[in-house]
């Protein structure tokens, strides 16, 4: 018995090592369908089950790249930061690298890159602005747009706008509102609901003052307190709508921001391993 399960065993062994499939150009070979399928995960695990001998750059690079497109930057780093100097992608893998540490909101190991790689210092800059722009940081920004090309015209106009941004006085729109009832609405460009309390403020108003001057007591006072209900909510509304509309700014600026640098994709330069 025990000499039947070595010899068992010994078959399995042998199968496993002329198995087809688990040949590495094999397994290659599926890692790249896989990678080209975008089911990124499996790709880089199939990759990795590669034996070391058989880990190219280009190999090493599909690995970090899987791992950063799915948001597993930890591991990404890990790979990325294997690819020798030598290699042709390690410009490129500090382009990735430095994306990596945007999203990361990582502005000082940015930074250290920044000075350490000088062939991939625009693109670096480039990131560097985006994300102080991003956390609303102008004050050191403007000196660091002093290049001409494309991207940082772009990004000076970014720049324009998160420095001089349109947004609206909440306490303009507090007191518009005190003065005209809804103008403070109109102000923020809520043109309905100012009109709309100005309208009822007024209806409220006017149904207090005649059912006070006909002495109807009750009615005066009741359709007082709905009136200055009215009157102090308007108010309070358009303070809370300026709030609301200088928001809404700041997410148009954002999403803009990250569609431009999706469109450049983190000005990393992406390969046709798909062709």
């Amino acid at each position: 018995m025990k000499s039947f399960f070595i010899s068992l065993l010994l078959i399995i062994s042998i199968y496993s090592q002329s198995n087809p499939l688990k040949q590495p150009q094999n397994i290659k070979l599926f890692a790249d369908y896989l990678f080209c399928e975008q089911d990124y995960l499996r790709a880089a695990e199939e990759y990795i089950s590669l034996k070391d001998t058989y880990l190219s750059d280009t190999i090493i690079y599909k690995i970090a790249k899987c791992y950063s497109i799915i948001g597993e930057f930890d591991k990404s780093l890990n790979y990325f930061f294997n690819i020798p100097a030598s290699s042709v992608f390690y410009d490129n893998v500090k382009r990735e690298i430095g994306k990596i540490y945007f999203l990361n909101e990582d502005e000082i190991s940015l930074n250290k890159m920044m000075v350490e790689q000088e062939n991939s210092f625009n693109n670096l800059l480039k990131l560097k602005i985006a994300l102080k722009l991003s956390k609303n940081q102008t004050d050191d920004i403007k000196n660091l747009l002093t290049y001409d090309d494309e991207d940082f015209i772009i990004l000076r106009k970014f720049y324009s706008q998160r420095k001089n941004p349109a947004y609206k006085s909440e306490t303009v729109a507090g007191i518009l509102s005190a003065i005209i009832p809804g103008s403070g609405k109109i102000y923020t460009e809520e043109y309905s609901d100012g009109i709309t309390a100005f309208i009822l403020t007024g209806i409220f108003s006017y149904l207090a003052y005649n059912n006070l001057k006909h002495e109807h007591n009750f009615r005066g006072y009741l359709f007082t307190g709905i009136a200055a209900g009215f009157y102090f909510g308007n108010i309070y509304g358009s303070v809370a709508s300026a709030q609301i509309f200088n928001a809404k700014v700041d997410f148009s600026f954002l999403r803009s921001l990250s569609e431009f640098l999706i469109k450049r994709n983190y000005f990393v330069k992406e390969y046709e391993f798909c062709n």
